[in-house]
């Protein structure tokens, strides 16, 4: 593959990460859009009340780290467990993917746009993929 092109999928996936990561913490920055970050969009859609805040920032972290780790990955720096925590990570991205473009649509009342709907989905698979060749397991 590409050196260059897996750079630069590597860095955007990142920097979406840690974007999401900061947004989860509070859902009042970003807009309408992003308001809150598929953290939050992925916890409002199983849970409710302060549980959602919970798991929110759990999450929030864990994409902080990822988003971390695939940079160290990229710079040839060496974390002890940094590949275990990707697989983990990619387990909870594949679990992230199935709530918010599998079951809220379906579960949804409001009617899903397609081609919103087609971007979303390939934006998490652009992150799943990212994901998958930064690990030395998968990629």
């Amino acid at each position: 593959m590409n050196r260059i092109g897996v750079i630069v999928l590597n860095v955007a996936v990142a920097l979406y990460l840690f974007a999401n990561g900061i947004l989860g913490f509070s859902d009042k920055l970003g807009d309408k859009l992003f308001g809150g970050g598929a953290f939050r969009m992925m916890a409002n859609t199983i849970f409710s009340g302060d549980l959602v805040n919970v798991v929110t920032i759990i999450l929030s972290i864990c994409g902080i780290v990822a988003g971390a780790l695939m940079l160290l990955t990229l710079l040839k720096i060496e974390v002890p467990a940094t590949d275990m925590i990707l697989v983990v990570f990619i387990i909870v991205w594949l679990v992230c993917i199935v709530i918010i473009d599998i079951i809220n649509p379906l579960s949804s009342n409001t009617k899903v746009k397609f081609l919103d709907y087609l971007i979303q989905l390939s934006i998490h698979l652009m992150v799943l993929g990212a994901l998958v060749t930064s690990t030395k397991r998968f990629g």
